[in-house]
């Protein structure tokens, strides 16, 4: 008995330093086609050199490789292929608790090999879409979750790049994206090739934003972000598009996920549809936990109560001769309410007496199918079906009529878009891809909007009935060398509604200098109808004979021009720079004389609602943006964004004032190191950083004299947009730690946004109780934490 209870002690002091002792493995995986016909590679090299051992395996007739028993942590990953432009992906990083799953595209080299030598391709920051040249770059789903601050959020971290601020929209809690000094309305949201609503929890309808992402780190794979002068396939924006894709579940293996944290508790799962297919799925689910930290005095929302919960999703299925299928989803459903206070005597302002109650309902689901139709051609097809829905409610309490809750807003949209996108891409040979397609969409609405506006009720919208949008480009790549591209195309865009077109050409080239410098160009004309609510306003009283008078009006037009050059400082440091001019024509603006309202100003389907509109508005947009990024190596990493540009409009009288997004200037400094820990080195600690510094949001001044004699707020419409709050500025912090176990990988993380607490000032208003003009700041001190299990 004592030598037994001896052993389990001896047993007992000795797995830890058998556990620490011990080096983790995972494999990595994928797989290698051409970059433009998508034909996969046979016979291609994919090669592991940064560990004492070099690991390595070549495509099977399939295009897919596997390399098994790879040591965890970051890896440089070469891919090579005869007659193809060889690939290096660095600091890729492989963890214990999931299979590292790759899909790599390599380019036809347009030289002969035997009279030059073809140089690999570093460039990380370079858009997956080949038809892109400037104003674009790819993103990790790693860096979502590396930035401070970004909170596994694409939206969060697109702020951080060149070309996007923060000041101009609700509040810096609230993630717009607002492109070059465009409206957030601007940006459009594609997932799987198709676009999509917003995919934010707590957005209003028309906007680009949204407090919380529907979107998981857990179901999205590498994407592309564009800040303008788009190629000739995207249409229906103005300003930014998000280019997001979904990854493939593991075919070999269940995997699983499990995240609770401050935002959200998540589960994720993950594996093969059936054994020995290529078949998988893929699906995540997520609940608030806001609540929660609301009941410990921890809420962001401030007093608003919010609730929401999102579910994505993604089935592939590879077959042998009639392509690949997948099925996809994202939806998600959110509540926000705030009940006044019952207590009279507590009231300090009129606000103190109102409530109001918000609900949000968001959700698509699809079928794409890529068909394979020569080994230089395929058709990508992909169907949708979306709903947005959203109903709010104001009201206040009526002390007067012992304090009987009165009704001053209601509205109720729902919207329900069934689209189709159907895209054929033929590679000619190594120096030409053309690349054509359709998209249609047909949207069937029911809006309702009445408010109480000094005891008369007002209708802004009443209708119901459907609308269809239809959309063809074709495009054409032409390589006349290894150094010089030619990006041409044309999009056109027919809103079927008022019968309203729009021809779109776009042409762009890239020069490269030599291995280190790169100097490109676009210009083309890009358009976009407003959301369909908005040819349905009105402004009717009760008796009042109803009319729509914005039905006809034409859609908002833009052109981009962009300059761009690019060097390499060195192995992994960049600096870019891109000078832009946006013109902007069409656009819908107030039509009585004297009015400063403009669509460019609108964040939302409420900024211009009522009001009768004209197409005779313009926007001018031009500036720099800089990048200078070291990209991740050595452990360590930073990135430098600055934005200098200037953003205004013109009225119907041809006046021109600052856009309400006309902030200036921003500059992000972000950067971050890992330190690896641990007998074996099995493990990672990470600490991000960021400084934010940016201009200040553009408000009206209030005349205040005359506010106080009307009893409500009265603004300068002569001064619109011509004050400026003081400069925001912003301290984040971010730290991490990743332990490797075997088959199983924990992060915990914390982030900070704000850490210094600073009140950034978000604006003034009137009270009209107190008659004098008071201050509301941004968020403040938002503490985020993680707990993450892979296994």
């Amino acid at each position: 008995m004592n030598n037994r209870i001896s052993l389990l002690i001896l047993v007992a002091m000795l797995c830890p330093v058998l556990m620490v002792a011990q080096t983790h493995v995972q494999n990595v995986k994928g797989a290698v086609l051409d970059q433009d016909s998508k034909m996969p590679l046979i016979g291609a090299n994919i090669m592991i050199r940064t560990v004492d051992k070099t690991y390595g395996a070549s495509t099977d007739l399939e295009g897919y490789f596997k390399i098994e028993g790879v040591p965890v942590g970051r890896h440089d990953i070469e891919i090579s292929y005869l007659g193809y432009e060889p690939r290096h992906l660095k600091a890729v990083l492989l963890t214990s608790g999931k299979e590292l799953n790759l899909q790599i595209e390599l380019a036809e080299s347009t030289v002969q090999l035997a009279t030059a030598e073809v140089v690999a391709k570093t460039d990380r920051e370079r858009a997956l879409n080949e038809m892109a040249t400037v104003s674009a770059r790819a993103f990790s789903v790693e860096e979502t979750s590396r930035y401070a601050a970004s909170l596994n959020d694409p939206a969060r971290m697109a702020q951080n790049f060149a070309g996007v601020t923060i000041s101009g929209g609700q509040s810096d809690l609230f993630n717009e994206i607002i492109v070059r000094g465009n409206s957030p309305r601007g940006v459009m949201w594609r997932l799987e090739g198709i676009e999509i609503p917003n995919p934010n929890h707590f957005g209003g309808m028309g906007n680009s934003g949204g407090a919380i992402s529907m979107l998981s780190s857990s179901t999205l794979s590498n994407s592309d972000f564009y800040t303008g002068a788009f190629p000739s396939e995207f249409g229906n924006a103005i300003s930014g598009v998000f280019d997001l894709n979904m990854r493939n579940g593991n075919a070999e293996k269940r995997e699983y996920a499990f995240m609770l944290g401050a935002l959200g508790i998540e589960a994720a799962l993950e594996g093969p549809l059936r054994e020995g297919s290529r078949a998988s799925y893929l699906i995540n689910y997520r609940y608030s936990t806001l609540a929660a930290l609301a009941s410990i005095g921890l809420n962001p929302a401030g007093d608003v109560l919010p609730e929401y919960q999102d579910l994505s999703f993604k089935v592939n299925v590879p077959t042998k001769h009639a392509g690949t299928f997948g099925l996809f989803g994202l939806g998600g459903k959110n509540r926000a309410f705030f009940e006044p206070t019952a207590d009279s005597t507590a009231w300090e302002s009129s606000d103190d007496k109102s409530g109001f109650e918000e609900a949000q309902e968001v959700g698509t689901i699809g079928l794409s199918h890529r068909l394979i139709l020569t080994d230089r051609s395929y058709l990508r097809t992909v169907a949708t079906a979306s709903y947005e829905g959203y109903t709010a409610d104001s009201y206040f309490l009526e002390p007067e009529e012992d304090y009987k809750v009165q009704s001053d807003g209601l509205a109720e949209f729902a919207n329900t878009t069934y689209r189709i996108s159907s895209t054929y891409t033929h590679k000619l040979n190594a120096r030409n891809t053309f690349r054509g397609g359709m998209i249609f969409s047909h949207m069937a609405f029911d809006f309702s909007s009445r408010f109480n506006e000094d005891d008369v009720w007002r209708t802004y919208l009443q209708s119901e009935g459907d609308a269809s949008l239809l959309q063809a480009f074709v495009h054409w790549k032409h390589r006349f060398n290894e150094k010089l591209t030619l990006n041409s195309g044309l999009h056109y865009t027919h809103f079927m509604l008022n019968d309203r077109k729009a021809i779109e050409p776009r042409v762009a080239m890239e020069w490269q200098l030599n291995d280190r410098q790169r100097i490109s160009g676009a210009i083309g004309i890009h358009s976009k109808p407003e959301h369909v609510s908005f040819y349905y306003t009105e402004k009717s009283e009760n008796g009042d004979t109803r009319t729509t008078p914005n039905r006809d009006l034409d859609m908002i037009k833009a052109m981009h021009a962009v300059l761009g050059y690019d060097q390499r400082l060195g192995t992994n440091l960049r600096l870019k720079a891109e000078v832009y001019y946006q013109h902007l024509y069409d656009v819908p603006v107030e039509a009585e004389p004297g009015s400063v309202g403009s669509i460019l100003n609108s964040r939302d389907v409420w900024d211009l609602s009522g009001e009768i509109a004209v197409n005779e508005g313009t926007g001018r947009n031009y500036g720099i943006d800089l990048t200078l990024e070291k990209f991740f190596d050595q452990q360590y990493y930073f990135l430098l964004t600055t934005s200098v540009f200037d953003s205004r409009y013109t009225t119907v009288d041809g006046k021109r004032y600052s856009t309400r997004f006309n902030s200036n200037y921003q500059v992000n400094l972000l950067g971050g190191k890992e330190f690896k820990v641990g007998k074996k080195r099995n493990n990672i600690i990470g600490l991000n950083g960021k400084v934010l510094f940016a201009g200040g949001n553009r408000q009206t001044p209030t005349d205040l004299i005359a506010s106080r004699e009307k009893g409500e707020a009265v603004l300068i419409d002569s001064e619109t947009f011509s004050e400026k709050t003081k400069a925001y500025f912003r301290l984040d912090f971010g730290v991490n730690y990743r332990i490797n176990k075997r088959r199983m990988t924990h992060t915990i993380s914390i982030d900070i946004q704000n850490i210094t607490n600073r009140e950034n000032l978000f604006g003034t208003f009137y009270d009209e109780d107190t008659g004098q003009l008071e201050t509301y700041t941004q968020t403040g001190l938002f503490p985020n934490f993680n707990y993450r299990v892979e296994f």
